[in-house]
Protein backbone atom coordinates (compact mmCIF):
# COMPACT_ATOMS: atom_id res chain seq x y z
CA UNK A 1 0.00 0.00 0.00
CA UNK A 2 2.92 2.66 0.55
CA UNK A 3 4.36 1.97 -2.49
CA UNK A 4 1.07 3.03 -4.41
CA UNK A 5 0.99 6.15 -2.05
CA UNK A 6 4.35 7.02 -2.09
CA UNK A 7 3.64 8.46 -6.05
CA UNK A 8 0.73 10.65 -5.02
CA UNK A 9 3.33 11.92 -2.36
CA UNK A 10 5.63 13.00 -4.66
CA UNK A 11 3.28 14.73 -7.17
CA UNK A 12 1.25 16.59 -4.39
CA UNK A 13 5.17 17.44 -3.37
CA UNK A 14 5.85 18.70 -7.06
CA UNK A 15 2.45 20.24 -7.19
CA UNK A 16 3.44 22.58 -4.32
CA UNK A 17 7.16 23.02 -4.64
CA UNK A 18 5.78 24.35 -8.05
CA UNK A 19 3.13 26.51 -6.14
CA UNK A 20 5.42 27.69 -4.04
CA UNK A 21 7.87 28.47 -6.93
CA UNK A 22 5.48 30.40 -8.69
CA UNK A 23 4.48 32.71 -6.03
CA UNK A 24 7.86 33.54 -5.32
CA UNK A 25 8.57 34.60 -8.64
CA UNK A 26 4.82 36.99 -8.59
CA UNK A 27 6.90 38.36 -5.35
CA UNK A 28 10.37 39.10 -7.18
CA UNK A 29 8.17 40.85 -10.11
CA UNK A 30 5.67 42.23 -7.76
CA UNK A 31 7.21 45.77 -7.78
CA UNK A 32 6.81 45.91 -11.37
CA UNK A 33 3.19 44.43 -12.27
CA UNK A 34 0.79 46.56 -13.39
CA UNK A 35 -2.26 46.73 -11.32
CA UNK A 36 -4.49 44.86 -13.42
CA UNK A 37 -2.15 41.92 -14.38
CA UNK A 38 -0.77 41.67 -10.67
CA UNK A 39 -4.91 41.43 -9.69
CA UNK A 40 -5.64 38.75 -12.47
CA UNK A 41 -2.57 37.01 -10.70
CA UNK A 42 -2.89 37.35 -7.48
CA UNK A 43 -7.18 36.23 -8.47
CA UNK A 44 -5.62 32.79 -10.00
CA UNK A 45 -2.89 32.31 -7.29
CA UNK A 46 -5.75 32.05 -4.79
CA UNK A 47 -8.31 30.03 -6.86
CA UNK A 48 -5.39 27.70 -7.40
CA UNK A 49 -4.19 27.23 -3.58
CA UNK A 50 -8.17 27.36 -2.58
CA UNK A 51 -8.35 24.34 -5.08
CA UNK A 52 -5.89 22.13 -3.59
CA UNK A 53 -6.63 22.24 0.01
CA UNK A 54 -10.01 21.84 -0.86
CA UNK A 55 -9.50 18.77 -3.16
CA UNK A 56 -6.19 17.17 -1.69
CA UNK A 57 -6.98 18.44 2.07
CA UNK A 58 -10.73 18.38 2.35
CA UNK A 59 -10.28 22.13 4.01
CA UNK A 60 -12.27 24.59 3.18
CA UNK A 61 -10.29 28.35 3.43
CA UNK A 62 -12.24 30.92 4.35
CA UNK A 63 -13.58 33.82 2.62
CA UNK A 64 -11.54 36.29 5.15
CA UNK A 65 -8.33 34.52 4.39
CA UNK A 66 -8.82 34.75 0.69
CA UNK A 67 -9.65 38.74 0.90
CA UNK A 68 -6.96 39.46 3.93
CA UNK A 69 -4.39 38.07 0.94
CA UNK A 70 -5.89 39.94 -1.57
CA UNK A 71 -5.83 43.23 0.20
CA UNK A 72 -2.14 42.37 1.22
CA UNK A 73 -1.23 42.09 -2.45
CA UNK A 74 -3.71 45.18 -3.55
CA UNK A 75 -1.55 47.58 -1.31
CA UNK A 76 1.76 46.66 -3.02
CA UNK A 77 -0.04 47.18 -6.24
CA UNK A 78 -2.01 50.23 -5.71
CA UNK A 79 1.05 51.90 -4.03
CA UNK A 80 3.22 51.38 -7.31
CA UNK A 81 0.05 52.01 -9.78
CA UNK A 82 -0.48 55.52 -8.30
CA UNK A 83 3.79 55.96 -7.35
CA UNK A 84 3.54 56.44 -3.79
CA UNK A 85 6.75 54.45 -3.07
CA UNK A 86 9.09 57.12 -1.45
CA UNK A 87 6.30 59.35 -0.28
CA UNK A 88 4.85 60.26 2.79
CA UNK A 89 1.88 58.73 3.98
CA UNK A 90 0.45 60.27 6.66
CA UNK A 91 3.26 59.97 9.37
CA UNK A 92 5.55 57.32 7.89
CA UNK A 93 6.77 56.40 4.57
CA UNK A 94 4.41 54.77 1.90
CA UNK A 95 6.88 51.53 2.20
CA UNK A 96 6.27 51.26 6.07
CA UNK A 97 2.84 51.51 5.59
CA UNK A 98 2.47 48.76 3.18
CA UNK A 99 4.70 46.92 5.23
CA UNK A 100 2.64 47.13 8.20
CA UNK A 101 -0.10 46.72 6.21
CA UNK A 102 0.72 44.01 4.03
CA UNK A 103 1.73 41.79 7.30
CA UNK A 104 -1.14 42.59 9.44
CA UNK A 105 -3.28 41.08 6.51
CA UNK A 106 -1.09 38.57 5.53
CA UNK A 107 -1.13 36.77 9.15
CA UNK A 108 -4.47 35.56 9.68
CA UNK A 109 -4.06 32.96 6.98
CA UNK A 110 -1.05 31.77 9.20
CA UNK A 111 -3.53 31.94 12.26
CA UNK A 112 -5.76 30.16 10.15
CA UNK A 113 -3.28 27.16 9.30
CA UNK A 114 -2.45 26.47 12.74
CA UNK A 115 -5.41 26.45 14.34
CA UNK A 116 -6.69 24.14 11.33
CA UNK A 117 -3.88 21.57 11.90
CA UNK A 118 -4.43 21.85 15.89
CA UNK A 119 -7.64 20.50 14.91
CA UNK A 120 -7.21 17.48 12.37
CA UNK A 121 -4.18 16.52 15.12
CA UNK A 122 -6.39 16.72 18.05
CA UNK A 123 -3.42 19.35 19.78
CA UNK A 124 -4.44 21.52 22.27
CA UNK A 125 -2.98 24.57 21.70
CA UNK A 126 -4.10 27.80 23.06
CA UNK A 127 -5.52 30.80 20.79
CA UNK A 128 -2.15 32.80 22.33
CA UNK A 129 0.03 29.47 21.24
CA UNK A 130 -1.58 29.49 17.85
CA UNK A 131 -1.09 33.31 17.21
CA UNK A 132 2.45 33.00 18.27
CA UNK A 133 3.14 30.01 16.05
CA UNK A 134 1.24 32.12 13.44
CA UNK A 135 3.31 35.09 13.76
CA UNK A 136 7.36 33.66 13.87
CA UNK A 137 6.62 31.46 10.77
CA UNK A 138 5.08 34.68 9.12
CA UNK A 139 8.09 36.77 9.78
CA UNK A 140 10.26 34.22 8.80
CA UNK A 141 8.08 34.76 5.60
CA UNK A 142 8.77 38.12 5.69
CA UNK A 143 12.66 37.77 5.89
CA UNK A 144 12.37 35.35 2.84
CA UNK A 145 10.91 37.90 1.49
CA UNK A 146 13.88 40.80 2.06
CA UNK A 147 16.04 37.70 0.86
CA UNK A 148 13.96 38.25 -2.40
CA UNK A 149 14.62 42.33 -2.46
CA UNK A 150 18.09 41.57 -2.34
CA UNK A 151 18.58 38.81 -5.03
CA UNK A 152 16.04 40.93 -7.60
CA UNK A 153 18.91 43.97 -6.11
CA UNK A 154 21.86 42.18 -7.17
CA UNK A 155 21.10 39.86 -9.98
CA UNK A 156 17.98 40.93 -11.80
CA UNK A 157 18.62 44.61 -11.99
CA UNK A 158 16.26 45.92 -9.86
CA UNK A 159 16.33 49.06 -7.72
CA UNK A 160 15.09 48.46 -4.14
CA UNK A 161 17.33 48.69 -1.59
CA UNK A 162 17.59 52.21 -0.70
CA UNK A 163 19.37 52.84 2.20
CA UNK A 164 21.83 50.22 4.54
CA UNK A 165 18.44 50.62 6.99
CA UNK A 166 16.18 49.24 4.30
CA UNK A 167 16.01 45.92 5.34
CA UNK A 168 15.79 46.16 9.35
CA UNK A 169 13.36 49.28 8.89
CA UNK A 170 11.03 47.07 6.39
CA UNK A 171 11.30 43.75 9.43
CA UNK A 172 10.41 46.02 12.16
CA UNK A 173 7.24 47.42 10.55
CA UNK A 174 6.73 43.75 9.55
CA UNK A 175 6.73 42.72 12.72
CA UNK A 176 4.55 45.71 14.21
CA UNK A 177 1.86 44.24 11.58
CA UNK A 178 2.03 40.58 12.25
CA UNK A 179 1.73 41.45 15.81
CA UNK A 180 -1.35 43.93 15.21
CA UNK A 181 -3.08 41.67 13.12
CA UNK A 182 -2.66 38.71 15.35
CA UNK A 183 -4.08 40.40 18.12
CA UNK A 184 -7.42 41.25 16.33
CA UNK A 185 -7.62 38.40 14.87
CA UNK A 186 -7.22 35.97 18.56
CA UNK A 187 -10.00 39.18 19.67
CA UNK A 188 -12.31 38.30 17.30
CA UNK A 189 -11.74 34.88 17.77
CA UNK A 190 -12.75 34.45 21.27
CA UNK A 191 -15.84 37.05 20.67
CA UNK A 192 -16.75 33.27 19.36
CA UNK A 193 -17.56 34.67 15.38
CA UNK A 194 -17.35 31.66 13.78
CA UNK A 195 -16.58 33.49 10.49
CA UNK A 196 -12.95 34.33 11.82
CA UNK A 197 -12.26 30.49 12.15
CA UNK A 198 -13.76 27.76 11.24
CA UNK A 199 -13.41 25.29 14.25
CA UNK A 200 -13.11 27.64 17.04
CA UNK A 201 -16.83 27.41 18.24
CA UNK A 202 -16.94 23.78 16.97
CA UNK A 203 -14.38 22.98 19.98
CA UNK A 204 -17.08 23.83 22.54
CA UNK A 205 -19.25 20.69 21.12
CA UNK A 206 -17.01 18.60 22.55
CA UNK A 207 -14.22 15.98 20.66
CA UNK A 208 -11.98 18.66 19.88
CA UNK A 209 -9.64 19.11 22.68
CA UNK A 210 -9.03 22.76 23.97
CA UNK A 211 -6.69 25.08 25.94
CA UNK A 212 -7.85 28.09 27.46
Amino acid sequence: MTSYRRPAHVGHGMLIGAFLVTVAYFLLKLAYTHWLPGTLITFGLLAAGSAYAQWVWKARVPWWVLGSLFLAVQVDLLGNHFHMYGRPFGPVQYDEFAHMMGSGLSVPVFIWLFAEVAHRQRLSLSRGWIATLAVSLSFSAAAIYEIIELWDELYFGGRRIWSPHDCPNDLQWDLGGKILGATITVLLWRNGKRGVLGHASEESKGGIPHAP
